[in-house]
């Protein structure tokens, strides 16, 4: 199933509206960076691939990320392990089609609807902050929880993705080193040259 960009669902999470951009810096992440899922996307994404068994779902087509590292108010760094989409061979999302659209725009996950290269560095902390907390608090409910135990089961698997500072390490490198300007959470390309 394929979805076009123009038949984005209007959606929100956690009080944000969803960001509908998907110009070259937006797509910038796609192929390098897959965004996270939070617990709501598994039902959202699954049900539209047509699954009706979700650890199908999440074993053809996501991945066990070491997820982000942050700092609680106590000073204290910590992983969050995160869900995210499956990398094609070349490192890109798997749901990037040949021409860098998405096939799952519609419905695309939480780390990827609701960020873009446009928006303010702090915006994007508030937006990622919000949803790693709902993704934090599903570890915390650890054996209840569907999100975590698809990450277990993936990561035991060996369905894991590259930590997201190795995959930004090499989007820079694609990039030229040091021809990246950050903008929020996304990184685009200086086209001085």
């Amino acid at each position: 199933m394929s979805f076009t960009h123009s038949k984005a669902e209007v959606r929100a999470e956690f009080g944000f509206e969803r960001s509908v951009c998907a110009c070259h810096e937006c797509t910038a992440n796609c192929k390098f960076i897959p965004g996270y899922l939070v617990p709501a996307d598994i039902e959202r994404i699954s049900r539209a691939l047509g699954y009706s068994n979700v650890v199908t779902f999440a074993l053809e087509n996501l991945a066990a990320s070491p997820g982000a590292t942050v700092m609680n108010a106590e000073g204290r760094v910590f992983q969050i392990p995160t869900l995210v989409p499956k990398r094609k061979p070349d490192g890109s999302c798997k749901f990037l089609d040949e021409h860098n659209r998405c096939t799952i725009h519609a419905v695309s996950p939480f780390g990827c609807a609701f960020f873009d290269a446009h928006q303010s560095t702090d915006e994007a902390n508030r937006k990622s902050s919000r949803g790693l907390q709902e993704v934090a608090g599903q570890w915390v409910a650890e054996r209840a929880s569907l999100y975590a135990m698809l990450w277990r089961l993936l990561f035991s698997a060996g369905r894991r993705a590259i930590p997201p500072q190795v995959a930004r390490r090499r989007m820079e490198e694609a990039a030229g080193n040091g021809r990246l300007q950050r903008l929020g959470e996304g990184m685009v390309t200086d086209k001085r040259k």
